[in-house]
């Protein structure tokens, strides 16, 4: 038995070494980008959302990755859950290393289910639009935001 068992798991192993990654279209590296930056945020983690901004990062309010950062600490510090629903509206490319990217998203203190809870739950709904830089990965290297209607994510 402990035989099969041991072969059972070399099998395993190569399957999964020998298993190809598939190249993610550069779309879909930014809808995973957009979900991490999603979960960093779902759990509060501060320096998981930093490692997602770019060092030169400038928004609209004249914010660096530095008071982003915080900004967003102060903002986890003060709302204990945090849950969030998104929706991409737009993803442009300027050049294969520049991104522009507009979404919605729902911020709710109770998990949202789908889009009929958004109402129920009164989450607050911003729009964003985001200018990407890919380097080694893709970063954020602007923002903008403001409050948005219901309606722009449903």
């Amino acid at each position: 038995m402990n035989k099969f068992i041991s072969s059972f798991f070399l099998f395993v192993i190569i399957c999964l070494t020998s298993c190809s990654e598939d190249v993610l279209s550069p779309e879909d590296e930014i809808r995973q980008y957009i979900e991490s930056a999603k979960l960093a945020a779902e759990s509060r983690s501060h320096s998981e959302l930093a490692d997602l901004i770019d060092e030169q990062y400038r928004d609209h309010k004249g914010l660096d990755k530095k008071q982003l950062k915080n900004m967003a600490r102060g903002y986890f510090f003060s709302h204990e859950n945090i849950h969030l629903l998104t929706k991409i509206e737009s993803i442009n490319f300027q050049n294969e290393n520049n991104a522009f990217v507009v979404f919605h998203v729902a911020m709710a203190s109770n998990i949202i289910k789908d889009l009929n809870a958004i109402t129920r739950l009164r989450a607050r709904v911003y729009r964003f639009e985001l200018q990407l830089i890919k380097k080694d990965m893709w970063l954020l290297q602007q923002a903008k935001w403001k409050p948005a209607d219901i309606k722009d994510i449903l």
